[in-house]
């Protein structure tokens, strides 16, 4: 079965946010720096030897990776936004009050007309997360 994994580009902050994901959701994290790939090593400018190359978060069903290595200057825009389908209003609320940590609130949790509870934020890193739990 396909499945649909976010990858996520930092600006020489991938360490320090996939950190502070991995305190926020759990799991288990890896990260793999420029000087962990003897080629990829041999292929960059001196002082990115410690830029994180690739990384992953896997917590239960949830999962993204990110790097420091990005063909362009990222932009951080609104089109995309990471929606996590979370498994009870604990959980949703857990996940979201240490996500909106030195973030911005864009909607408090409230019910919703579709029977559900939902949020949204933007964390400190400029990325954009969604919270939905169906009651």
């Amino acid at each position: 079965m396909a499945q649909l994994v976010p990858y996520l580009s930092f600006e020489r902050n991938c360490r320090e946010a996939m950190t502070f994901y991995n305190a926020c959701l759990g799991g288990e994290l890896f990260l793999q720096t420029v000087s962990e790939s003897p080629i990829m090593a041999k292929q960059m400018p001196p002082g990115m030897e410690n830029s994180i190359l690739h990384s992953s978060l896997t917590s239960g069903n949830l999962m993204f990776m990110a790097s420091d290595l990005n063909r362009e200057v990222p932009i951080e825009g609104n089109t995309v936004q990471l929606c996590i389908n979370c498994d009870s209003e604990e959980q949703m609320r857990a996940y979201f009050s240490k996500l909106a940590a030195g973030g911005i609130i864009t909607e408090q949790i409230a019910d919703m007309p579709w029977g559900g509870k939902y949020g949204s934020l933007k964390d400190k890193f400029g990325k954009y997360w969604l919270f939905n739990f169906q009651k």
